[in-house]
């Protein structure tokens, strides 16, 4: 170690500062049925349908927007948090954040871009697509999980990715081969992973367990022989933010990367951690790295900058030796031994009772690579006799290029058109081709990361990776010429035990997995309930990945519904039967374009998946929520009356007529906002008034926390048109008007929205026709400084 002391900052003093690199690493696996690409309800997500609407609320969005307060608790500064630290997402949650919030979605673009307008290169990194652990996959996988990764960037951000965020930042020889092959520049390492580092005498300094010099970047070697360059993040930084709770206070923050610079004297600070530690794993994380940011930016000791800016003044020159991992499998961030914990019980967990263990690791492990070879040769065979090529290898080089479409950048008839220019194949080979693909899709997915990490195979992530393979294996059994794929799976998984009681083995938990309704008759089962349930304004043509075609009706309770898979390309045919008037009990029978039976199903209402029945009662709602233009006097009058009557009376009436009149008035209120186009805002004002008094007074918590969302809708709606359009006068005084209704009426209505689309108006970045009394007059309402 005698070389490290060396390498001192010869930019201390300089005007430009120190640099700074926080790299936040933003994942979460994919979460969504195979079958539909919907997710389901995750119970254990609280207050949330599922993790990753929980999650983007507390640090996604709240970094895309992040407050930094003055000492009374006014907003100074809304920041974009991505534009200053380097950052990776996992493309799946790319493709889930595009679709459910795209204004988080186009504010992580734009930060990179701002940044390489700024610094010259970007501060985005791709990731392996589906954060497989890359020294544990085979050539093939490796390959195609780095290529998509890369691909999927490429297509987002609209420029070649410099840097790739490993999987648990797990590496190999073999790994660094095919990243060098594939043009990627850097990667970020823990200091933990090396075993020896080169010093500007030539000679190598032994680690002995002792971390990396974080201060340079370094070449690493692969097992061919070509380099790649690696920095290695500090640690005892990465540590304090992730778990000493260095984001409670900026300052505490800031002065502790002083120190590093005081004490160590480097030339480059920079550490790495898993991006949800701003704001989910730590609340109110974002804000802090706010505060961070603009202490950095306004004092000028340190500039935060990326890595592959800080490369093209500081090239790698020394050389780092990686330790090579039990087994001489590799290494990682979160393993001690190498990377064991994605195949066995090495004694790296999470937590738990004291007597549990994680030895079903090794039997899921198994499970997948068997099962892989078996759907891999299906794969192969059958893609050459339906593409008519000899080949095998044009097999997987076109599973390469599939990336786009498991992104959802592309969707799977122009894939195949590009695939098939001269259209030589048919729609029924077209669309097996696109089967067989999608089966490979869902195979690579069940060996994302998260399915060995945790304690217990019973938890959800390695639940989810079991059921991506068991899709997989049902896809693929269609071309198997009947051998039972699903028999072997099961044996290998029966070894599996669970820890939590009922202490259930692999077997056990695949057929819960397994269960269920598929994804075709659950498709049906929606787009019947939608055109059935549904007022015009909430119809829908898509279901997570089928797309309506058409709907014929026979009378009131039966219906023939045409849709198309769009990621395999079949065409379905339903016809639903509601057995009886009285209830919801109904039959689906879903046949494919080729007239294959895909079966004849019963269901009840108890049948109905949580998420599909959480929009029927929300469709419902709306509906009941359609109070006509020409009803809304006479409903407030009676209202009004009613509550006149209670008031100067001491005979109160019936409890069932108090909830009647309760929701009568809530359901008005939403109407009333849903005529914005019939009827002027002074009318609707009044109305809404009229209510709300009657509501406040008279309603229980839960229903005044009813109206409170419909206020929240209500902004949220306002405020995607200011982000949309601009700030007008009629506006303005729309949301101060909204606001006072909501003070009036002890309303607390969610303003995040409304803060984030005024701000721009706020900093001058945009310029508004309003006059600027009120536009101060909004400002201090939206708690502006």
């Amino acid at each position: 170690m005698d070389d490290v002391q060396t390498q001192k900052n010869t930019l201390v003093g300089n005007k430009a500062g120190v640099p700074v690199i926080l790299h936040g690493h933003f994942y979460q696996p994919p979460r969504e049925n195979p079958r539909t690409g919907i997710i389901p309800v995750q119970p254990s997500a609280r207050h949330y349908s599922d993790w990753n609407e929980r999650i983007l609320a507390d640090c996604y969005s709240a970094n895309a927007f992040s407050r930094y307060l003055t000492n009374t608790g006014r907003i100074e500064s809304i920041t974009n948090n991505y534009s200053w630290i380097s950052f990776n997402f996992g493309p799946t949650l790319l493709s889930w954040i595009k679709k459910q919030a795209p204004v988080v979605y186009e504010r992580i673009l734009a930060a990179d871009a701002e940044s390489t307008v700024r610094l010259g290169h970007g501060n985005a990194m791709a990731q392996a697509f589906g954060h497989s652990i890359l020294p544990l996959d085979n050539a093939r996988n490796r390959l195609t999980q780095i290529r998509w990764g890369l691909d999927d960037f490429s297509s987002r951000f609209k420029r070649a990715a410099e840097g790739l965020w490993l999987p648990e930042t797990a590496i190999n020889g073999d790994v660094i081969d095919t990243l060098v092959a594939e043009g990627v520049r850097f990667v970020i390492l823990s200091p933990w992973q090396a075993s020896a580092v080169e010093t500007s005498k030539g000679t190598w300094d032994d680690l002995d367990g002792a971390p990396a010099p974080y201060g340079r970047p370094y070449i690493i070697t692969g097992s061919t022989g070509r380099t790649l360059t690696a920095f290695f993040y500090h640690p005892g930084l990465a540590e304090g933010i992730s778990f000493g709770h260095l984001l409670h206070d900026a300052d505490n923050l800031y002065e502790r990367i002083r120190k590093i610079r005081l004490d160590d004297g480097q030339s480059l600070i920079h550490t790495a951690t898993d991006g949800e530690i701003y704001g989910h794993h730590e609340p109110y994380g974002d804000m802090a790295l706010a505060a961070l940011i603009r202490k950095i930016n306004d004092r000028g000791e340190f500039f935060l900058t990326n890595y592959a800016t800080y490369l093209d003044s500081h090239p790698a020159e020394l050389h780092a030796r990686l330790k090579p991992g039990e087994g001489r499998k590799g290494t990682s961030w979160s393993c001690f031994h190498g990377v064991s914990r994605w195949y066995k019980d090495c004694g790296c967990h999470t937590g738990g009772d004291d007597s549990w263990n994680q030895k079903w690791r090794t039997p899921l492990r198994t499970a997948f690579e068997n099962n892989e070879k078996r759907l891999d040769t299906i794969f192969k065979e059958s893609f050459m006799k339906i593409a008519g090529i000899e080949d095998p290898r044009a097999a997987d080089d076109t599973l390469l290029r599939y990336g786009p479409v498991a992104g959802e950048e592309m969707d799977g008839k122009t894939f195949l058109d590009n695939l098939d220019a001269t259209r030589l194949l048919d729609d029924s080979r077209r669309s097996s081709l696109a089967i067989l693909l999608d089966g490979m899709k869902n195979l690579l997915y069940s060996y994302t990361s998260c399915g060995w990490f945790f304690n217990d195979i019973a938890g959800i992530e390695p639940r989810q990776c079991i059921s991506y393979a068991l899709s997989a294996i049902s896809t693929f059994s269609r071309f198997s010429s009947g051998e039972d794929l699903l028999a072997p799976f099961l044996a290998d998984l029966k070894p599996a035990r669970s820890n939590e009681k009922p202490c259930l083995n692999g077997v056990e938990i695949a057929i819960q997995e397994n269960g269920g309704i598929s994804g075709s008759h659950e498709a049906a089962l929606f787009f019947f309930l939608n055109t059935k349930m549904a007022k015009p304004f909430d119809r829908q043509e898509q279901y997570g990945y089928f797309r309506l075609l058409d709907c014929t009706w026979n009378g009131d309770r039966n219906a023939t519904i045409r849709f198309v898979d769009t990621c395999r390309q079949i065409v379905f045919s339903a016809d639903v039967e509601q057995t009886d008037e009285a209830s919801l009990n109904l039959v689906i029978a879903v046949t494919d374009a080729w007239e294959t039976d895909c079966g004849r199903l019963s269901l009840t209402l108890y049948d109905i998946p949580a998420r599909l029945l959480k929009s029927v009662y929300s469709w419902i709602s709306h509906s009941l929520a359609t109070v006509t233009n020409n009803d809304i006097p006479s409903i407030a009058n009676d209202i009004a009356n009613y509550s006149l009557v209670v008031k100067n009376t001491k005979f109160q009436p019936f409890e069932t007529l108090w909830v009647e009149n309760i929701g009568t008035a809530i359901l008005t209120i939403r109407s009333l906002f849903a005529l914005s186009a019939e009827k002027s805002w002074p009318e609707r004002k009044e109305s809404i008034e009229q209510l709300l008094g009657f509501i406040v007074i008279r309603g229980r918590q839960a229903e005044i926390s009813t109206v409170s969302s419909i206020f929240s809708t209500e902004i949220r709606k306002v405020a995607q048109t200011i982000m949309a359009g601009t700030l007008d006068d009629q506006i303005t005084e729309y949301v101060l008007d909204l606001m006072r209704i909501s003070k009036t009426h002890n309303l607390v209505p969610d303003m995040t929205s409304m803060q984030n689309a005024f701000y721009p108006y706020a900093s001058d970045e945009k310029i508004s026709s309003v006059g600027q009394p009120m536009m101060e007059k909004l400002r201090n309402e939206l708690n502006f400084a």
